[in-house]
């Protein structure tokens, strides 16, 4: 039995509407029921759409994206059957409540009264939308109180009102200010500069601001203990003789994530037959946990400039992996072997969702069902590149395709998704493949099936059969693949948690070329509007910058060289050494200037092998960190000791730290680079670590112990253990 079509809300955008009376039916079929709401009376029937795509209509189109936030135009009444000289523009999935009657209630009206991170929550979705929008001309509807609802955590367009003048982030900061005096205690201090800076155009891009408004949440977000669990299943369904489809974790019973650990859920729905879309999907989890699990994931390592491009080149290892195998079996067209993605990776007050293909990712919260990802099927891109209207491309030929997916093409052209929210409630969300997607499935069941595992009512086990269960008897045409995350937000009772946020420099930008949003769906319309080869997402701000600085410390590193060749700085010239010598009684305290040959930046350079020592003493040990960012000892070498640099990682809080392998130690009576000799007389320092452990020091500390005179016998000693 096929269930009825709903009957949606829509919200109208037109003149002459607002003069209509409630009750009137507008063209036959829209019943108006409160000032510009209307309801579809006949929703079986689809309907009109404009001849052509207008100026009004198309940052409708172009922003799809971002459908988490702005309506949908879902069809026009034209001026004949309105009676109106202009057509009038229906839009649905507005932020109209669920009995359809009123609006949801504007953003203003609910500040004085949601936490400080829902406030910060807020304003970080604003800033984000700020870049976007303001390419389509419409930035000025976020500075209209009006249009800015909110349902629970997401902020919401009523509709896109053209720019008349182009908007600034200054009129953004005066809007903004309106909200300081009512802000929470805990963060109206941080709003008062943040809104300074930003009218005084000492902050000058959105990106600027979303780096602000990052640190102020992650501060709040200590405040906060978060509890995940998750639940994992895959079934064949009841028409297909194998699965392609795969999961991590591996289905069972739900795993409780230990506080503070990783919390990661990947689904796969592969591509390309037996023996090709199963061993896909396996190839693709096997990569990408592997991946997750080598990257630092700790609240000191908390960076999401650089944990985002490192989840897209991640899931590009894993698409090359896929790749190679077809190109070494010789597959070609269909029998190329890939596979669909969906990833959460739950990083402290963030969880980051990494999608490629048309498997999707749902958040469910007591505000309501809302997907999140938007599938990369050719409908899909027909609205984003403005050319129609999404319920018009689904009727047309081939609008389920997929245009990417793991292990098709060669990762130059693939644009894998990331996008990134903070967690300020309990939530849950759901993975799943389009065996369970299929046919709308996830919208008519999450009250039902879904929403009582948020109220403690049913096991999260009990949840993840159920689904299946109406997958394969409600789908049944498909294999069917879901994680569930369950996340539970508990206060913390520590009151240091809830201390006041403090304002942090403005961090400059390197260039005036313009902002450069952190966003990344911008990044994927880019991809789909130019499709210019070797544009890779991942290649950000942050790596440009990367890389910049590594150029300019080669340079240096050369420089250097020249100079040490020409005997500028030889380190035997008696003239390049220190006029004096520290006293004894000072040794303890001054660590000599150390003869310069390169820049400490290449010196630094990953693999590159390096001596750290005090030239005035050899009594004092070196002691490495066990963490990034933290004071918890390892253990101690002694000073003489040969490393090799593996790598870098800095936060804007605790500054650049590098982790160091060590590669061999000093022994007594022998000389560690030709310079320095191990006072026999000196107590012994315990040697607590051995060649081959890592540790961590800060950049500064490193520096600072750098013996650059560093001789070529030394560095063949010190070759590392690999």
């Amino acid at each position: 039995m096929q269930n009825p079509v709903a009957k949606p809300y829509l919200w109208t955008v037109g003149e002459g509407i607002e003069d209509q009376p409630s009750g009137t039916l507008i063209a036959d079929r829209y019943l108006l029921k409160t000032n510009r709401i209307v309801v579809d009376t006949r929703p079986e029937l689809l309907p009109d759409i404009p001849s052509e795509i207008s100026d009004q209509i198309s940052p409708y189109l172009k922003l799809f994206a971002y459908r988490l936030h702005i309506p949908q135009v879902y069809g026009i009444i034209s001026p004949a059957k309105a009676e109106t000289n202009k057509p009038i523009i229906l839009l649905e999935k507005g932020p109209i409540a669920d009995h359809g009657e009123t609006l949801m209630p504007t953003l203003t009206a609910l500040w004085p009264d949601a936490t400080a991170m829902r406030q910060l929550n807020w304003l970080w979705q604003i800033a984000q939308l700020w870049q976007p929008f303001s390419r389509q001309d419409v930035a000025s509807s976020l500075l209209n109180s009006h249009l800015l609802r909110v349902q629970g955590r997401f902020v919401r367009l009523l509709q896109l009102d053209l720019d008349i003048h182009n908007p600034t982030l200054k009129q953004l900061g005066y809007f903004w200010q309106q909200w300081v005096p009512t802000a929470q205690p805990q963060i109206q201090k941080f709003l008062r500069q943040l809104t300074h800076q930003m009218t005084s155009g000492e902050l000058r891009t959105s990106t600027q601001l979303i780096q602000q408004l990052d640190q102020a949440l992650s501060i709040c977000g200590r405040g906060y203990e978060r509890r995940i669990e998750i639940a994992t299943g895959t079934d064949a369904g009841p028409t297909r003789s194998h699965n392609e489809d795969a999961c991590y974790p591996e289905g069972g019973k739900p795993i409780q994530v230990p506080p503070g650990e990783r919390a990661l859920a990947i689904v796969c729905d592969g591509i390309g037959g037996q023996d090709g879309g199963e061993v896909a999907s396996s190839m693709a989890i096997d990569v990408l946990r592997q991946q997750v699990e080598q990257m630092p994931l700790h609240q000191a390592h908390w960076d999401p400039l650089s944990l985002t491009p490192k989840l897209k080149r991640a899931t590009c290892i894993a698409n090359d992996v896929i790749c190679q195998r077809n190109d070494v079996e010789k597959r070609q067209g269909r029998e190329r072997m890939g596979t669909t993605l969906v990833m959460a990776l739950a990083h402290i007050h963030e969880i980051y969702l990494t999608h490629l293909g048309d498997s999707r990712v749902y958040w469910i919260s007591s505000s309501g069902c809302h997907q999140v990802t938007v599938d990369d099927d050719v409908a899909s891109r027909q609205v984003r590149l403005g050319c129609a209207l999404y319920r018009d491309a689904l009727q047309q030929g081939a609008s389920g395709a997929l245009i990417q997916a793991l292990g098709i093409t060669s990762s130059v052209t693939l644009h894998p998704t990331v996008q990134r929210f903070a967690l300020d409630e309990d939530c849950v969300f759901l993975l799943c493949s389009d065996g369970l997607s299929d046919r709308d499935r996830v919208e008519q069941h999450w009250q039902t099936e879904i929403l009582p595992v948020l109220r403690q009512e049913v096991d999260l086990g009990t949840v993840r059969d159920r689904l299946i269960e109406i997958a394969n008897t409600q789908n049944g045409h498909d294999n069917v693949t879901l994680a569930l995350l369950l996340i539970t937000i508990v206060p913390k009772d520590d009151p240091d948690a809830q201390k006041e946020v403090c304002i942090p420099p403005v961090i400059p930008l390197t260039d005036d070329s313009g902002d450069d949003s952190s966003d990344t769906s911008d990044a994927e319309d880019s991809f789909i509007e130019t499709k210019i080869a070797g544009n890779r997402p991942e290649e950000s701000r942050g790596s440009k910058i990367w890389f910049l600085s590594l150029g300019i410390a080669v340079l240096l590193g050369i420089l250097g060289a020249l100079l040490y060749g020409l005997g500028v700085l030889n380190p035997n010239d008696p003239q390049a050494r220190p006029t004096e010598a520290p006293t004894p009684a000072d040794t303890s305290l001054i660590t000599p200037v150390p003869t310069p040959t390169a820049s400490p930046t290449s010196l630094l350079a990953p693999q590159s092998l390096i001596q750290l020592g005090n030239p005035a003493t050899n009594s004092s040990p070196i002691t490495l960190l066990s963490e990034f960012g933290k004071t918890t000892i390892k253990g101690t070498v002694p000073e003489g000791t040969i490393f090799q640099v593996q790598r870098k990682e800095s936060t804007p809080k605790a500054g650049t730290w590098i982790e160091l392998k060590i590669c061999s130690t000093p022994t007594p009576k022998e000389g560690t680079n030709g310079q320095l000799e191990v006072d026999p007389t000196a107590t012994p320092i315990p040697l607590s670590l051995e060649a081959g452990n890592l540790g961590w020091l800060p950049e500064q500390d490193v520096n600072k112990r750098l013996i650059p005179g560093f001789s070529a016998l030394a560095q063949e000693k010190g070759q590392c253990i690999r």
